[in-house]
């Protein structure tokens, strides 16, 4: 049996944005994992919430879904949600998928 791991950090900075950085494999698994943790920065009404990708080496449509269900939840609060360090294969993925309408990207 295969554990696979994420890990995810965050910081709020003095000016009340939040950075959270999200590592290793974004899958079914770990995208429950995260998004409770996530959904409640997006709850909490910070002003931005940018979410570096930067160190994901794999993300299945479980983890564009996610982002999709945090950007909705940041939508309701009136925060900024914007995912940053986006890898290109995932963009292109989120292209295809057409996630890219609703999200803020900046690829890597």
């Amino acid at each position: 049996m295969t554990i696979t791991l994420i890990d995810l950090k965050t910081a709020v900075r003095s000016d009340g944005d939040v950075r959270a950085t999200l590592a290793g494999e974004l899958d079914f698994h770990t995208a429950r994992q995260v998004e409770p943790r996530l959904t409640a920065l997006a709850a909490y009404g910070h002003r931005n919430l940018v979410l570096d990708l930067s160190g994901i080496s794999f993300c299945d449509s479980a983890g564009i879904d996610l982002f999709l269900r945090v950007h909705q939840r940041c939508y309701s609060t009136g925060t900024r949600f914007r995912l940053y360090g986006v890898p290109p294969l995932m963009a292109k993925s989120m292209r295809v998928l057409g996630a890219d309408r609703e999200l803020r990207l900046v690829v890597a």
